[in-house]
């Protein structure tokens, strides 16, 4: 896994001008690409069938979390839905009686809890232990302001491993 490094930029922050470490991005595998990765790994399945199975699921857990209920696979972790509420909320039990529900209620997040078992952990320093980090390269975004008011970001890469701290002159 690469990591890149990107500084703060908010000026009002405690942290401002600051380095932290993301996650470098380079993409994602298709449904077919994980069947044909998990058919690979001794499966008595092919991919085709492994990719069927993957689909019907992407169908499933959708509709069941839509209505409620959450879905947990074993040694990955739990879908669930989760309510975004209206910015203030409701004053009292009769605003909450006399408001329909999707009013009250600004959108439905499907949310993913990670298993926290001892033999399954995907969790923060659990899971760290059974990743291979490096460093990538130093994120520097410049931002400019166009004419009509867009915001363009430009982002330079520099590899962390060629940097080369300036020399001081005494």
């Amino acid at each position: 896994m690469v990591l890149n490094a990107r500084q703060n930029t908010n000026s009002k922050s405690e942290q401002y001008q600051r380095w932290y470490p993301y996650v470098r991005g380079i993409y994602a595998i298709s449904t077919r690409a994980l069947a044909q990765h998990i058919a690979q790994h001794g499966s008595l399945f092919t991919r085709d069938v492994v990719e069927g199975v993957l689909n019907k699921l992407s169908e499933c857990i959708p509709e069941l979390v839509a209505q409620g209920v959450g879905v947990k696979l074993n040694g990955i972790g739990t879908f669930y839905p989760q309510a975004q509420t209206v910015k203030y909320g409701l004053a009292n039990k009769q605003a909450v009686r006399n408001t329909n529900p999707a009013d009250a209620v600004k959108g439905i997040h499907v949310r993913f809890k990670p298993e926290g078992s001892y033999l399954d952990n995907l969790t923060s320093k659990a899971f760290k232990e059974k990743c291979s980090l490096t460093w990538g390269d130093f994120d520097e975004v410049t931002r400019t302001t166009r004419g009509d008011g867009t915001v363009n970001r430009t982002h330079t890469y520099t590899p962390i491993n060629e940097y080369v701290a300036p020399t001081q002159n005494p």
